[in-house]
């Protein structure tokens, strides 16, 4: 005779810790797939960046001056300012095409640069990405 958790299911016998199982994973897979997804358009895809001349001489110099502004211990977060990051032209020659593109991914490269110098020297680095010096960089 079956147990007070067996249940008929498709003419077998099925267990309740299978049946339940399956309908956590089941109710799991559909809370995935209902959760929103928070995706920015505009973002800059730094994995398909990071190699690029500009976003690397703006990253360089982010990181410089994010970890120097750490170090005076000046609590002033300020990843867009500075002549180097106005400018955006550090590194930059004709043959990387338009001033303009090379200026945006300068700043973008400045901006992660920056957060990561700062969070480096001020204790707050993390391998992972977690956790942060604040300010706009992500």
């Amino acid at each position: 005779m079956a147990g007070w958790c067996s249940i008929e299911f498709g003419g077998a016998n099925m267990s309740c810790r299978i049946l339940c199982a399956l309908l956590l994973g089941f109710a799991f897979a559909v809370g995935a797939l209902a959760a929103p997804k928070h995706h920015d358009p505009t973002a800059v895809n730094y994995k398909a960046v990071r190699h690029d001349p500009a976003f690397h001489a703006g990253y360089m110099d982010g990181y410089r001056q994010g970890s120097n502004d750490s170090e005076a211990l000046s609590n002033i977060y300020k990843d867009q300012s500075g002549d180097l990051y106005s400018e955006a032209l550090d590194g930059y020659t004709p043959q990387y095409g338009e001033q303009v593109a090379y200026q945006k991914l300068f700043r973008e490269g400045y901006i992660r640069g920056y957060k990561d110098g700062w969070d480096f020297n001020s204790g707050q680095y993390n391998p992972l990405g977690a956790g942060g010096g604040g300010g706009s960089g992500g």
